[in-house]
């Protein structure tokens, strides 16, 4: 930074002032007093002069000390958005990983349509019975890695991808055992992509066909919620009674209590 230079046009002033004393006193028209005068506004002049010099020295300090710590706050703050970003990057690596946990059983691996488990060693093979080879799933596919393709697509906002993915879990591993999670996720795509009348369909396949599912009270809450958006209340309120009924410690029942009141109130009307 270029520092501001000192004040010099009073030093001007002070060269005029001491050339006039100078004419005066050669002229001898000046007395004692108006010299004593004319000095006392020349040492005022340099009074002046310093006092503004100091000032902008000052000020010039501060700009430039201002100066070296906007560059060195705006080095630090791009060095902490660097790093913040890596680590949002990791832990939204780490939620995704943990979401997925979710949805599995510790500890088993599905690699087909069933949970293989190792051959018994220790037994003589019968060779005078045949054991039909399953034929319920495709031999190449890999459940797991299915179903964990599917996830992404849904997470990353993929919504036909995840559909695919989910459908070919249930068609390729029936016998699996994140089916009804699968069949849940179709309806809550539907539900994303506000195609309320098919996701509706989704959650009572989910409800019929896998009633002991834990994913039941989360289908109930978004049965209420596909109806409301359609303009059924009376549908809404029966489905968000349900999981008065039948979930009242759920949270998907501490997040209807609110729908329920609204929705009894405007079917009073």
């Amino acid at each position: 930074m270029t520092p501001y230079r000192k004040i010099t046009g009073q030093g001007y002033r002070l060269a005029a002032v001491s050339l006039i004393v100078m004419v005066f006193l050669a002229a001898g028209c000046a007395s004692k007093q108006d010299v004593l005068r004319i000095e006392d506004k020349i040492n005022q002049v340099r009074n002046d002069q310093r006092l503004l010099n100091a000032r902008v020295e000052r000020i010039d300090s501060l700009l430039s000390n201002s100066l070296e710590q906007d560059n060195r706050l705006r080095a630090e703050m791009m060095a902490a958005i660097d790093e913040l970003t890596g680590q949002g990057a990791q832990i939204q690596n780490r939620i995704d990983d943990l979401q997925q946990l979710v949805y599995r059983t510790p500890g088993r691996a599905e690699t087909g349509s069933a949970i293989q488990t190792p051959p018994d060693t220790t037994r003589t093979a019968d060779t005078t019975r045949a054991t039909p080879a399953k034929t319920d799933a495709a031999p190449s596919v890999d459940c797991r890695n299915l179903w964990d393709n599917a996830f992404k697509d849904m997470r990353r906002g993929q919504y036909d991808l995840a559909i695919s993915g989910f459908s070919d879990y249930l068609k390729f591993c029936p016998k699996g055992e994140l089916c009804d999670n699968s069949q849940y996720w179709i309806a809550e795509a539907y539900y994303e992509m506000k195609q309320y009348p098919r996701a509706i369909e989704e959650y009572d396949r989910l409800l019929t066909q896998y009633p002991d599912s834990e994913q039941r009270p989360s289908a109930y809450y978004k049965l209420g919620r596909c109806y409301e958006e359609k303009g059924d209340k009376k549908k809404a309120l029966d489905h968000f009674l349900v999981l008065k009924k039948d979930f009242p410690n759920t949270p998907e029942y501490e997040q209807a209590k609110d729908r329920i009141t609204a929705l009894q109130k405007a079917l009073k009307k």
